[in-house]
């Protein structure tokens, strides 16, 4: 008896031992393997007593290789080469109309990363099917669960007939797409050297107290399974290099400036010659804000926006928050008190508006997702398959002439629009991955165009007119996802979740320009802020220049008026968070009226009690 038992045990090592090294031979074909029989499995066996089956499951699987640098006045802090591999599931309990989502409650609206884990980076077939096992029954226990919550909550609250009829997921036809991988060298000393000739250029700048550069590559496949038949795999790779610089005025007044690339490899990156010429430039201008005179005043009329500033604009105002051109879905809540706090934030979209006039009508916005190069520009934001396997069109008009279309959205169908349009983008988060509906790539149109001079010429005029004693020009504004160290305080979010009075959808500007209205001459000025601007700002447009060109940035997205980069990298050393977004903008904007007043600060730091020594 106990041979025969040694012989089955036997013979099942050789089983495992053949198998691991069948599928050892090719990580692709392990790891979709081990994918697909563990979603089969579970999708089979997966049941509570009293309580649904799963009637949707899917997973994702990143494989990844990474480095991250970080260097300050020439000396490196960190250089971290490492691959890594992370998986996600999501479990439905229910059916398309009725599931577990869509319904928030106290004790579940704080649960982060629930939903993933990491997996072996050996291609261990076995190894991988645990991981994908042990997360995929966490998660059924709390689907079914949490579903028979939300149906006890349906039933205790007065909801409206479109509430009720309204899916909880959309049906999609299942799509089969294997896309090549993006591969690149990641020459750690060539980035090491690179990061250090950066950071020691503010070795020449004693009034400025503080710099850093961050340099990441980012090189993954990202595998993609559900129980519908889709079976996805596409590249997600990113080259960033992230130059901030702080100090403080005279004042006490705070400063800051950055310098950002972002490419798709390191080949796409500007010559290092270059970066170092505009990272000297961005020291210069910091020294010359530091010196500018505080705008002491209050200002409401037209403002001209050029170059990157025009970019975050349409970024900022249009694609970060749950007010513009993404959807968000209102969710049913498991508590009044909840509903009563979050209801109405949640519940403004524009979606209330398509078909109506929420901008000029010069203006035209489309996504493109699948456009991969401008003017020889190639962009991050290019996507053939969103993050739940859904092709998206080869263009979207969002806004056409002023009137709003559609939004951006996923597979959770909202009251107007009921069909994914393919935009549930892969997410960069603490080093992670997370899917949330944002855009690939936009392109804003005009139908009329003008110079960037004729354009100044009709500020001056316009301002004249309204009787003013000058007008602005703003050329670079703060980039919410630059990496930058943020003291998260109770204030910031409070303020935050206010959502109103005259906090403004855009951050504030770093290089604002007084404009003389005799002369022309501009005057660099500093505490700034622009107040109330909103997208409505964006309904009286003067002039749109003729020129345009493509910006790519991470896009970090603000949920029921929270800005979620306040928490980017909070508690990590992964600062690299956000959607990869490309933006194709006019360089310049002229609007009628925009209203900015001297910034607000809560506090104001001493200046340091002895000299920075750098610089001396």
């Amino acid at each position: 008896m106990k041979v025969n038992k040694i012989k089955i045990y036997l013979l099942m090592f050789v089983v495992i031992f053949i198998t691991n090294l069948i599928y050892s031979q090719n990580a692709s074909e392990t790891i979709k393997k081990a994918m697909k029989d563990e979603l089969e499995r579970n999708m089979k066996n997966l049941t509570l007593e009293n309580l649904e089956k799963p009637f949707f499951i899917s997973y994702t699987i990143c494989d990844a290789k990474t480095l991250y640098l970080s260097s300050t006045l020439g000396a490196l802090i960190k250089s971290e080469e490492k691959p890594y591999r992370k998986h996600s599931a999501r479990v439905l309990v229910g059916d398309y109309e009725s599931d577990n989502e869509n319904f928030v409650e106290m004790n579940n609206m704080y649960s982060f990363n629930m939903n993933e884990g990491n997996i072996p980076l050996d291609n261990d077939y076995y190894g991988i099917r645990n991981s994908l096992w042990k997360t995929t029954d966490i998660m059924y226990k709390d689907a079914a669960e949490l579903f028979e919550r939300k149906l006890s909550a349906i039933d205790q609250q007065n909801l409206s007939e479109e509430e009720k009829d309204l899916p909880d997921f959309c049906k999609v036809s299942p799509n089969n797409l294997d896309i090549s991988s993006v591969s690149f060298e990641m020459d750690k000393q060539k980035w090491e050297k690179t990061a250090k000739e950066l950071s020691a250029i503010f070795k020449g700048y004693h009034d400025i107290f503080s710099s850093n550069v961050s340099i990441f590559l980012y090189q993954a496949d990202v595998y993609f399974l559900n129980t519908e038949g889709t079976d996805t795999k596409y590249p997600l790779s990113l080259t960033a290099v992230q130059v901030n610089a702080e100090t403080q005025a005279d004042d006490g007044e705070p400063l800051f400036d950055h310098v950002l690339y972002y490419a798709l490899t390191p080949a796409d990156l500007p010559a290092l010659k270059n970066m170092k010429n505009e990272v000297k430039l961005m020291a210069d201008n910091l020294v010359k804000i530091k010196n500018a005179p505080i705008f002491d005043d209050s200002y409401s009329g037209p403002i001209l926006f050029e170059d990157q500033a025009v970019a975050e604009l349409f970024a900022q105002s249009m694609f970060s928050s749950t007010s513009g051109l993404i959807t968000m879905r209102k969710p049913i809540f498991g508590e009044q008190q909840m509903a009563a706090m979050l209801g109405q934030l949640m519940g403004k979209t524009l979606e209330s508006k398509i078909d109506k006039k929420i901008i000029s009508k010069d203006l035209t916005i489309s996504a493109v997702p699948k456009m991969k190069e401008f003017n020889g520009t190639n962009l991050i934001g290019s996507f053939e398959v969103d993050a739940e396997g859904v092709i998206p069109s080869d263009e979207l008009v969002l806004v056409e002439k002023g009137i709003l279309k559609t939004l951006l959205n996923g597979r959770t169908p909202t009251p107007k629009i009921r069909e994914s349009n393919g935009h549930s983008r892969t997410s960069m988060f603490n080093g992670g991955l997370k899917s949330e509906i944002g855009p690939g790539v936009i392109k804003v149109t005009s139908s009329e165009g003008f110079s960037k001079e004729e354009l100044k010429q009709k500020l001056i005029e316009t301002a004249t007119e309204e009787d003013l004693d000058y007008a602005f020009i703003i050329r670079k504004m703060e980039s919410p996802n630059c990496g930058r160290e943020k003291e998260i305080s109770t204030t910031m979010i409070m303020s935050s979740f206010s959502g109103g009075g005259s906090k403004s959808s855009i951050s504030r500007p770093l290089y604002i320009y007084k404009v003389s209205l005799e002369n022309g001459e501009e005057e660099l000025v500093r505490t700034t802020e622009l107040s109330g601007f909103s997208i409505k700002s964006l309904k009286d447009v003067l002039g749109i220049s003729s020129e345009q060109f493509a910006y790519n940035t991470l896009l970090t997205k603000s949920v029921a008026g929270l800005n979620m980069s306040m928490f980017a990298g909070f508690g990590s050393s992964w600062k690299l968070n956000g959607i990869p977004a490309s933006f194709i903008v006019p360089d310049a904007i002229l609007l009628e009226e925009v209203d900015i007043q001297k910034e607000k600060r809560a506090v104001t730091m001493k200046t340091p009690v002895v000299e920075n020594p750098v610089g001396k």
